[in-house]
């Protein structure tokens, strides 16, 4: 498997996250459900070490998200 970038997983969560939150799910709902599909389709250690190593997560994921779907934050 190639290895897991923050651009790669940000962009997955944030697509389902948008898709949640069209689908009527909260946003806390919508976080942890796509964080789920991102452990199931990466693997949780390769999800958690991007997590944990990457700079400025916070901004990068609410970019992502706004980028994608600005009307659901």
């Amino acid at each position: 498997m190639a290895e897991l970038t923050l651009l790669t997983l940000l962009n997955t969560v944030a697509v389902d996250f948008c898709a949640n939150r069209t689908r009527g799910m909260d946003t806390l709902r919508s976080v942890l459900v796509a964080y789920s599909k991102a452990n199931d389709k990466y693997g949780g250690s390769n999800v958690r070490r991007v997590v944990a190593t990457s700079p400025a997560i916070e901004a990068a994921a609410i970019a992502m998200v706004v980028s994608k779907c600005p009307n659901q934050l």
